[in-house]
């Protein structure tokens, strides 16, 4: 995740700050002395039907993104994870430096290994984030001079690592995560190890040895900004159809939904956001809202601010009902004290579904809605 959608005039402030797919990197979460997986929860008593069951009757998975509060083993939020949600994905722990900063082909597998674990025991399918970032890349691999050729297999061999590591457990790989720049839509240079040496071929490079690693998983290109039109989504479409063109493999494109109203921000309508989901379709491409967040001003969000903050939850989810391509919808976190929006847009937040107490809100009430709940 990267920074999300923010008024123009202030997006280059916070090109820095961020994920995951989007994307902005939030703070790596400590790692526990002893990761174990988390105890299976209990399923609270309801006669609600929770948010998975509403999803999986319309043919989507509805998903969620956790970090160190998972990690911490917190009874209360796990269940409430495991009853709402049908899919996962690891907000920091599956990326490079997490995984890989003690050196070449030192791997940290306890925190990803207990959140798989975790999803099978809960019937959850998981999303691997993410393989090719310019963000949160150990200082081993960044703090070098290297040749382009061995650029190219130092990235090889950490597709081969993790997708082999999880080969048959992952639904989805976020393979090349925000390759593009702002504005523009031009490729990111900027921190990237790879883009500056090899140019667009490492993002060929990455699909092409996922693909040979897992064949079995979905290999999704992840990116923010582009539910709005732009440069931005025209160069994501023609980086994909001609990667398509090349027969490089790739089977879907993430929409990370950072989303922003107030503070003369407004988030796409449902048509827009129809529009763009059936443009990428026709690709032959799956749609997953990857990241999905809607942040309100706080303290001082007005009664109109949080209507239309319900709203955009409800379209987005409306949206991906409405194109047959999309089929999973994952939210950046679980409850509103977690969420990286906190800490990147400082006057921002209350982002998310729950709020501390883990209660639901309006932002939950109008996904339950447009599921049909």
């Amino acid at each position: 995740m990267t920074q999300k959608h923010t008024p123009w005039t202030t997006i280059v402030l916070l090109a820095l700050a961020a994920c995951g797919g989007g994307s902005d990197a939030p703070t790596t979460p400590t790692t526990p002395a002893t990761p174990t997986t988390p105890t299976t929860p209990t399923t609270p008593t309801t006669t609600a039907s929770p948010l998975r069951e509403l999803a999986a009757a319309k043919g989507r998975s509805f998903g969620v993104a956790l970090d160190a509060k998972f990690f911490a083993n917190d009874a209360a939020y796990n269940a409430l994870v495991a009853r709402e949600f049908d899919m996962v994905v690891a907000g920091n722990v599956m990326k490079w430096e997490p995984l890989n900063r003690n050196g070449r082909f030192t791997y940290r597998w306890a925190n990803p290994d207990a959140l798989v674990a975790f999803a099978q025991t809960n019937g959850m399918k998981v999303r691997g984030h993410t393989l090719a970032w310019h963000q949160q890349n150990p200082t081993w691999l960044t703090g070098a001079t290297w040749s382009a050729d061995t650029l190219r297999q130092l990235l090889k061999e950490h597709v081969d690592s993790v997708v082999g590591h999880y080969k048959g457990k992952i639904h989805a790989w976020d393979v090349v995560n925000e390759a593009l720049n702002d504005g523009s839509g031009s490729l990111r240079t900027t921190g990237s190890p790879w883009a500056p040496a090899l140019g667009r071929d490492y993002i060929d490079v990455a699909f092409t040895e996922a693909r040979r690693v897992d064949p079995g998983a979905l290999l999704f290109y992840n990116d923010y900004n582009l539910e709005f039109p732009g440069a931005k989504q025209d160069s994501a479409f023609a980086l994909i159809q001609g990667m398509k063109a090349r027969n490089v493999p790739i089977d879907g494109i993430g929409f990370q939904a950072h989303l922003q109203v107030g503070g003369g921000a407004t988030a796409p309508s449902r048509q827009a956001l129809v529009n763009t989901f059936n443009r990428f379709a026709a690709l032959g491409l799956k749609i997953e809202i990857t990241e999905l967040d809607v942040r309100v001003r706080t303290p001082g969000a007005t009664a109109a601010d949080l209507a239309a903050q319900a709203q955009a939850y409800g379209d987005v989810v409306a949206a991906c009902l409405a194109v047959s391509a999309c089929d999973a919808i994952l939210v950046w976190g679980v409850n509103d004290g977690e969420s990286w929006i906190n800490t990147t847009f400082p006057g921002w937040g209350q982002a998310l579904l729950f709020d501390d107490a883990l209660g639901t809100k309006a932002t939950y009430t109008a996904v339950r809605t447009a599921l049909g709940g």
